[in-house]
C-alpha cells in the first residue's frame, strides 16, 4: 500500500543499534578484532548451504552489511564466502552471465549475528541461514528458513480492491470484497465465486485518493465494513443485507480500535482501550500477544518503524531489515513463537512479503521473500487472525488480486 497524497511511500529506516544498552555490549565485546579464521566456520557452512540450494553452476552474488562487522572484515567474509562456494561447484559471475542470484546480508543483535542468504532461480526464492555467535563461532545453522510463506489467490477484478473475507452463513460460503464503490458479496459454487449482490457505498464527504479499507467480523452479526467516514454493517443471517452510514469510529486493529484520519490516509495513534502510553500516528500496526504483555509493531508515518509494549515506544533495532515497506500483519500459527509479523518490501513495481518473529524486542527472518507480479497495495491481517489478506495489482495483467497469505512450518 502507497502512502495517500500527504505520506509519500517511504522505506521503514530501522536503527542499528540499541540506545546505551547495545553500545556498552559493543564497547566490550572484540566486535572487530575478529581476524579472517573467525569466520571460515559459518562461510564454509553457508557456502554449503547455498550450493544445496542453487546446484552446480554460476551465481552472482551481492553482500549488504548491516551489522557492526567492519569494512574490512565483510570483504574477508566475502572472500571465504566465494572461495567455499567454488570448493562446491559454485563460480561468480557478473549479473549478465550468471544462472542464479545470491543476495546476501550480515545482521545482528545482542548474541552474535545472523547470515542470511536468499537464492533466486527464476521465480523461486529460496534461504539459507547461519546463526554466528560473537566469538565467531557457529552457534546454530539451518539448511533453509524455519518458515515458508504460501500464497493463495482468492478473486481477481479490474477495479481497486480495499479488503476481502470469507464468511459462512448458514451453509453458503460467501466472499465479501470491498471496494471504493461497493461491498459485493459473492457465492461460492465448489469452483468459483458467482456474484450475488453488491451494496453500494454511500457518502457526502469525497474519500481521500490512495483509499484505505478493511473488513472485520462483527459482533452481533456477519461483518462490518470500515473506511474513511463509512462503516457498512451487514445483518446476521442469511438474506445477507448491507446498510453503509457515516461515521469516524474507530477501525478494529487486532484486540484495539484505532482512531483512522478520515480525511488522509493513516491513524493518529489513539487506541481504544489503549495499550498504555499514546503512539505515534501510524499507517499500519501488527499485534504479538507475549504471556504477559502484547508487543505492538507500527510503521509510523514519518517512515520510522516502532515498537510499543505499552510502557514505552522505541524505533525497532535495525539488526534484520532496513528495506521494510509501509504495510504488515501479525498473524496466529503453530510455528516457533506462536505470532509472525509478515512484512512487505519497499519496492514500487514488484512487491513481496517476508516473515518475521520478535523473540527479543528485535525482529529475526524466519522466510524467504514471497513475490508477486506487481506492488501491494494492502495488507491486512485476516478475520480468524491466523493468515493475511494481500491486494495486489498485477502490472502485466492489469487487474487487482486477492490473495491469502499463509505461514507454513518446515521440519
Amino acid at each position: 500500500m502507497k502512502f495517500g497524497i500527504y505520506n509519500a511511500r517511504q522505506s521503514m529506516t530501522l536503527q542499528r543499534l540499541f540506545f546505551g544498552l547495545l553500545a556498552l555490549v559493543l564497547s566490550v565485546t572484540p566486535v572487530y578484532a575478529a581476524t579472517p579464521e573467525a569466520w571460515a566456520a559459518p562461510a564454509a557452512r553457508l557456502a554449503k548451504e547455498i550450493a544445496n540450494i542453487s546446484g552446480p553452476g554460476t551465481v552472482v552474488l551481492t553482500l549488504k552489511n548491516q551489522s557492526t562487522i567492519s569494512t574490512d572484515e565483510v570483504a574477508a567474509i566475502r572472500r571465504a564466502i566465494e572461495a567455499q562456494l567454488r570448493v562446491n561447484g559454485v563460480q561468480i559471475r557478473s549479473a549478465e552471465n550468471a544462472a542464479t542470484t545470491v543476495a546476501m546480508t550480515l545482521s545482528e543483535n545482542l548474541q552474535g549475528w545472523l547470515w542470511v542468504a536468499e537464492v533466486t532461480q527464476g521465480s523461486e526464492t529460496k534461504a539459507a541461514l547461519v546463526s554466528v555467535a560473537r566469538a565467531g563461532n557457529v552457534a546454530s545453522a539451518g539448511t533453509g528458513p524455519a518458515m515458508t510463506l504460501k500464497r493463495t489467490l482468492v478473486y481477481s477484478q479490474t477495479t481497486s480492491i480495499l479488503d476481502f473475507a470469507t464468511i459462512h452463513a448458514g451453509n453458503d460460503t460467501h466472499l465479501v470484497v470491498l471496494d471504493a464503490a461497493n461491498v459485493s458479496l459473492y457465492k461460492s459454487t465448489g469452483t468459483k465465486y458467482e456474484l450475488e449482490q453488491a451494496f453500494p457505498i454511500m457518502h457526502s464527504r469525497a474519500f481521500p485518493r490512495d483509499l484505505r479499507g478493511r473488513l472485520t467480523l462483527g459482533k452481533d452479526h456477519l461483518f462490518d465494513a470500515y473506511l474513511p467516514g463509512v462503516i457498512c454493517s451487514s445483518n446476521a443471517a442469511t438474506p445477507i443485507t448491507v446498510n453503509c452510514h457515516e461515521s469516524d469510529d474507530p477501525w478494529p486493529l487486532g484486540s484495539q480500535k484505532a482512531l483512522f484520519n478520515s480525511a488522509r490516509d493513516f491513524f493518529t495513534g489513539a487506541l481504544f482501550p489503549g495499550i498504555g502510553k499514546p503512539v505515534s500516528p501510524f499507517f499500519t500496526g501488527g499485534e504479538l500477544p507475549r504471556s504477559n504483555y502484547t508487543l505492538w509493531i507500527f510503521t509510523g508515518v514519518d517512515g520510522v518503524v516502532r515498537e510499543s509494549d505499552g510502557m514505552n515506544e522505541r524505533r525497532v533495532p535495525g539488526s534484520i531489515s532496513g528495506d521494510w515497506g509501509s504495510d504488515l500483519a501479525g498473524v496466529r500459527t503453530a510455528c516457533g513463537l506462536g505470532t509472525q509479523l509478515l512484512v512487505t518490501s519497499a519496492g514500487d513495481v514488484v512487491d513481496s512479503i517476508r516473515a518475521y518473529e520478535v523473540p527479543d524486542r528485535e525482529p529475526v527472518l524466519v522466510s524467504a521473500a514471497l513475490g508477486f507480479d506487481g506492488p501491494i497495495m494492502a495488507l491486512w491481517t485476516s478475520m480468524d487472525g491466523t493468515t493475511a489478506n494481500a491486494v495486489v495489482h498485477n502490472t502485466t495483467g492489469g487487474r487487482y488480486e486477492a490473495y491469502n497469505v499463509s505461514v507454513a512450518c518446515n521440519q
